[in-house]
């Protein structure tokens, strides 16, 4: 998601190619915002 956003891609096409809400794309992208790379962990795992 991060990559197609970075590429130009709008939020409700990647939902369309991720099978996924757009909602879940937005948070995506926000945490990726705020956390850099960190985000793209699970959380509890370092």
């Amino acid at each position: 998601m991060i990559l197609l956003s970075a590429l130009g891609m709008n939020v409700a096409k990647i939902a369309q190619v991720a099978f996924t809400s757009e909602d879940r794309v937005r948070d995506a992208i926000h945490n990726f915002n705020a956390d850099g790379f960190d985000s793209l962990y699970p959380a509890g795992r370092a």
